[in-house]
């Protein structure tokens, strides 16, 4: 009786260090989702950044070498002709400040060398105070010429700043700057990614330095946190449901001092049975000095999947030590109770030498769709016969080893193999680990499908590589295909490659004439075009602007030259629904002995420019005499 009680006590010990382990697990599970929608939170503000950078690199590729001017003759300029150039600035550039304004744009202000300010686009009659006294970018602008980019506070406005420095033969004359409001940076994060989003900033940021009655006016406080305010024009774009529920928070959680502690946090909770997950992520200003916070709401049925997996777990371990408690009694038990648990898994687990099939759970006979291991070796023989060989994937053989040798080699490593779902009728994707079985010659092996994980994986690999504007690959995935190109063609020592690079003739006058957004359109019109005049084989993708690369294989340089030379001539004749025709030059160059890929790129820079020099519309091929 006493050893009974001894090895009950000792089972129970175990049996709660296993749950507090559990615990402990489905804690660091949670604690990576909420770590996972901070990192997200911080790349999806940054992608909405990104379109608002865009916007305003675009505006001042365009008007710096004008801006750089106009305040170098408002420096050398009498006081009395200041105005005038005040009014011939706004003439010019009050059409690209409208413009920008549908976008969220609420402020466009150039400031003098000193700091002071020159002219407000929503404030023409407001200008002349010294606003280096009153923010730190200006500070800085006009000290160390540097470009800046923030959020920050001002005396009339507050939002994400883009600050530029003007020079004028080598010297400062001024600065200028765009400011985006909350509301722009909402519906830009809306747009991409449709979720529920918000931007609150600490008070303590705007009083210091905002009009007070700017700040009583077009701010209000976030709910019952008297230390951060919203934005009124980005408060009415936030819906019912997403102020009911971070005011439910707010009475639920206690987010004052969470907030006080200017660290990214994130809060789970429940509203209308949904699991929700909200994310407060700090937001630095330009001075690298706390800002306010990008709060983020969405669905996260992951934390209560932790939740029930760790209930499960727990129930799991209940019944698993109850069976083994069992075995004191009854052994045949044990083969019951094995059994049971094989078959509760949707891994496909199998028993195996590699050659024979000795055992498997009934998750296998459903993928396998036998019933017993009998018919499945009648039909198949061997797992390794279901294995779809593809490159990446382990097949019937590896290294002169049969599968399971080269697996029980390398059992540190992971490994998948592809197999055909004939329920499901498509590829599936397993991660196959194994396990040696009572020190025999058979192992346990397990092949626990993880297609789902694979193809997020795969598909965040491909849009990385992918030109969001024109459809096709970009300039990331070019070099790395060039390079391939390259590595495979010295490896073999054979395979003829051509390169090509083009890019619209006059396309600035274009976007200048039309506007930036037609020239997108174009942009994207001719890059369908082209793709459907060039062979499938050939690897298409943007460089950057408007230039474009080619690679053709299997084509000698002559061949390649005269089908480019038809593209050419195609694209002078098609309509793209402009006034004018639209042309574009060609330099192509096939790859040399000993060529790296910076070279080819550099030879076909070349052509491309020799195409152009020579009056553009034309091809420009590398031949050697």
């Amino acid at each position: 009786m006493g050893e009974l009680v001894k090895f009950i006590t000792a089972l129970s010990i175990v049996f709660f260090a296993l749950v507090g382990f559990l615990y402990h697990e489905k804690e660091q599970r949670i604690q990576q989702i909420h770590q996972e929608h901070l990192t997200q939170s911080r790349q999806r503000l940054l992608a909405a950044e990104g379109s608002f950078d865009k916007l305003s690199q675009s505006f001042y590729n365009e008007q710096n070498d004008y801006l750089s001017r106009m305040m170098y003759l408002a420096q050398e300029a009498h006081k009395s002709d200041l105005q005038g150039i005040r009014e011939e600035l706004l003439s010019r550039l009050t059409p690209a400040y409208y413009n920008a304004s549908l976008f969220g744009l609420i402020q466009f202000q150039l400031h003098t060398r000193s700091g002071k300010s020159f002219l407000r686009f929503n404030h023409p009659e407001r200008y002349a105070d010294d606003l280096r006294k009153l923010r730190y970018s200006i500070r800085t602008v006009s000290q160390q010429y540097l470009f800046l980019k923030g959020f920050e506070a001002g005396r009339f406005v507050d939002g994400l700043r883009y600050i530029y420095p003007l020079f004028y033969d080598g010297s400062f004359v001024g600065s200028y700057e765009w400011v985006w409001d909350h509301s722009a940076l909402v519906r830009e994060l809306r747009r991409i990614y449709h979720g529920e989003y918000g931007i609150i900033v600490l008070r303590e940021r705007l009083e210091s330095s905002l009009d007070p009655g700017i700040l009583s006016s077009e701010y209000r406080p976030f709910l019952d946190q008297e230390g951060f305010l919203f934005q009124k024009s980005a408060y009415g774009l936030y819906r019912g449901d997403f102020l009911r529920r971070l005011q439910d928070l707010s009475h639920e959680h206690k987010l004052q001092p969470l907030l006080k502690n200017e660290k990214d946090f994130t809060i789970s909770t429940r509203f209308d049975d949904r699991e929700l997950l909200v994310t407060f992520l700090l937001i630095r200003d330009i001075a690298d000095k706390p800002y306010g916070y990008l709060i983020s709401m969405e669905s996260e049925n992951r934390i209560a999947q932790a939740d029930s997996l760790f209930r499960v777990e727990v129930g799991f371990l209940s019944i698993l030590f109850l069976l083994i408690g069992g075995i004191l009694y009854r052994n045949f038990r044990e083969r019951i109770f094995t059994r049971t648990l094989l078959n509760s898994q949707k891994d496909l687990i199998l028993l195996t030498n590699g050659r024979r099939l000795y055992d498997a759970n009934s998750s296998f006979f459903e993928f396998t769709g036998t019933s017993s291991i009998r018919e499945f070796i009648r039909r198949f023989e061997c797992i390794c016969n279901l294995f779809i060989e593809a490159e990446g994937f382990l097949g019937k053989e590896r290294e002169g080893l049969d599968w399971l040798s080269y697996l029980a080699r390398h059992p540190q490593e992971e490994h998948w193999v592809m197999m055909y779902d004939r329920r499901l009728e498509e590829d599936r994707i397993f991660r196959v680990s194994i396990d040696r079985f009572n020190r025999s010659e058979l192992y346990v092996v397990t092949f626990r499908d993880v297609t789902e994980e694979e193809r997020e994986k795969r598909h965040f690999k491909i849009e990385a590589l992918m030109d969001h504007l024109t459809g096709i690959y970009n300039k990331r995935a070019f070099e790395r295909y060039l390079k391939d190109r390259i590595r495979e063609r010295n490896f073999y020592q054979h395979g003829e490659i051509v390169v090509v690079m083009f890019d619209l003739d006059y396309f600035k006058e274009i976007n200048d004439r039309y506007g930036h957004q037609w020239g997108d359109e174009i942009l994207r019109e001719l890059t369908s075009f082209v793709r459907s005049r060039i062979r499938r084989s050939d690897f298409f993708a943007r460089w950057g602007g408007d230039e474009f690369m080619i690679i053709m294989d299997g084509i000698g340089l002559d061949e390649a030259a005269d089908l480019i030379e038809r593209l050419r001539h195609e694209i002078s004749e098609h309509d793209f629904h402009l006034e004018e025709r639209i042309s574009c030059s060609f330099g192509v160059t096939e790859l040399h002995e000993e060529d790296t890929a910076q070279e080819v790129v550099d030879r076909v820079d070349r052509l491309l420019y020799r195409a152009k020099s020579r009056g553009r519309n034309r091809v420009a091929v590398d031949r050697k005499f």
